[in-house]
């Protein structure tokens, strides 16, 4: 017969004092607390995980990005697509470096900008894909053709994103010192296309590292080698583009009066807040402005706020300083504000009160090519308005043979072509000085290895140490002139005999072409 096993299941109301149904439930309610506690930890560790993968929105763990305030920041080479309309430029890229990766004859130099932007970021969207155009125009030229003489070493180019702002400088500064011990080493960043306080920021952490930089259009002129060293820049500072419109201004002798016009965010608190920061280019410009043509400004400066950098005011604000400039109908308007918002106040001048006064608006950016001045020569003589801006390249004007085109542009200009580029796509400078920033940067890391092949390839601090090596016979043979450096105090950053075209439009009697001045 069976043994009888119902005694443990019967509850203790019931009779049953040790059965099993009692001892379960006993068991349970004296470990349910630690249940609970492994519950919770469980759950925290799961959402701390989730909470702090910085990877997995930003294409996965090996990616090299990740996401910090909303954005995907940090160094690809490539394979990560910062954003779509981009996605088959950063392929070319991709494809290029696995072809030289770990050759032992490979070096890795960074392209540092903002590469993600939003509606107040100083760069357009289209303006990051014309960089990525002429950064691969270069990194090709280099590896494939005696662009700038021996092709050894070669170059692998990885693409650094500091967000829309560069707020995220600090991060992404790491990851690039790090990588100066990598097989294939980082030798030198360059990019850096704004003169903003944390361009300046970045600059001088990685000067700490020895790393050299090259600027393409950061124009300010406290960004020099003197204060930041291995500081060196594609494009002439502020301080030349100002002279290039004194030397304009003297083939105008009825231009006798100015106004200056400025962007406020030149004198914000660089410790107001994080978006905030005094936008050194326009600071230096404006200073430029004031210092080089004292003599010719004889009304009180007119500041609005400018879209590149957010602040609690609203932005495009130019009414009240059209008015103005009709009360005191100056002959020219000096001004020191981004090309962002340029077409804004272009738009007010038209409209003023005053269309019968005619005004010429001087402007200096390297980047005033894209705003396409030249197809809006009726539209500005009906406005009576002209415009002369200092410029970094005239793409327009060197691919029609103008007067004074470099003697680089050619083929550079062939092989953008043969890249299946558009020539319009050079018309806001961006291709061009990126372009020429990466070969000053990759000459000087061959300069190293042609002293002595037997030393490998060059470190950071190598190629450091002939940035100011980079003249006469070893001068640069960019697409916007022959860049030469060498040790010039401050100066010793600034390429000499750059060519800096002076565009009017419409052009006046006096001035049929674009005028040229050669920096210092």
């Amino acid at each position: 017969m069976p043994h009888d096993r119902s005694d443990l299941f019967t509850p203790p109301d019931a009779g049953g004092t040790s059965g099993l149904w009692y001892r379960s439930r006993r068991w349970v309610r004296r470990h349910v607390w630690w249940l609970a506690l492994c519950l919770v930890v469980v759950v925290g560790i799961t959402a701390a995980s989730y909470l702090n993968r910085p990877n997995n929105d930003c294409g996965g763990p090996n990616s090299g990005v990740h996401k910090i305030g909303g954005e995907c920041v940090g160094v690809t080479d490539g394979g990560y697509p910062y954003d779509s309309s981009i996605a088959g430029l950063e392929h070319r890229i991709a494809l290029e470096n696995a072809a030289v990766s770990g050759s032992g004859h490979t070096v890795t130099i960074a392209l540092l900008d903002p590469l993600t932007v939003n509606d107040t970021s100083a760069v357009a969207s289209a303006q990051v894909g014309y960089e990525l155009e002429g950064a691969y125009t270069a990194q090709f030229r280099i590896n494939h053709n005696p662009a700038i003489g021996d092709q050894l070493p070669l170059v692998r180019l990885v693409l650094a994103n500091w967000g829309s702002h560069e707020l995220e400088w600090q991060p992404v500064v790491e990851q690039l010192a790090a990588m100066v011990h990598d097989p294939d080493p980082l030798v030198a960043v360059v990019g850096l296309r704004l003169s903003t306080v944390q361009t300046q920021q970045a600059a001088q952490d990685l000067a700490q590292h020895n790393i050299p930089m090259v600027s393409s259009i950061a124009t300010a002129d406290e960004l020099n080698y003197g204060a930041i060293r291995g500081f060196l820049r594609a494009s002439p500072p502020n301080s030349e583009y100002v002279k290039a419109i004194q030397q304009y201004l003297a083939h105008r002798p009825e231009l006798d009066s100015a106004m200056v016009v400025y962007d406020a965010n030149s004198d914000a608190n660089p410790d107001a807040g994080t978006n905030s920061g005094a936008d050194l280019f326009t600071r230096s410009l404006r200073d430029d402005l004031e210092g080089q043509l004292a003599g010719l400004i004889r009304y009180p400066a007119q500041n609005y706020v400018g879209r590149s950098g957010p602040t609690p005011a609203n932005p495009d604000l130019f009414t009240s300083i059209t008015t103005n400039i009709c009360a005191a109908s100056p002959k020219v308007v000096l001004y020191a504000g981004r090309v962002v918002d340029f077409d804004g106040f272009l738009q007010s001048l038209r409209s003023r009160v005053c269309p019968y006064l005619p005004l010429t608006v001087i402007a200096t950016g390297a980047d005033f090519g894209g705003l396409r001045l030249r197809e809006q020569e009726a539209a500005l003589r009906a406005a009576n308005i002209s415009i002369a801006y200092a410029t970094e390249a005239d793409a327009q004007g060197w691919v029609a043979h103008a007067p004074g085109t470099p003697l680089g542009f050619k083929a550079f200009y062939t092989q953008f072509q043969q890249l299946g580029f558009a020539p319009a796509d050079l018309n806001d400078g961006s291709a061009v000085s990126i372009h020429d920033a990466l070969l000053i940067a990759a000459k000087a890391a061959r300069l190293y290895s042609s002293s002595d092949p037997a030393h490998g390839v060059p470190s950071a601090n190598d190629v450091l140490n002939q940035m100011l090596n980079l003249n006469n016979l070893n001068a640069v043979p960019g697409a916007s002139g022959q860049m030469s450096f060498s040790y010039r105090a401050a100066d010793s950053g600034n390429p000499s005999n750059k060519p800096i075209p002076v565009i009017e439009v419409p052009s006046s009697a006096e001035v049929q072409t674009s005028e040229v001045y050669l920096t210092k």
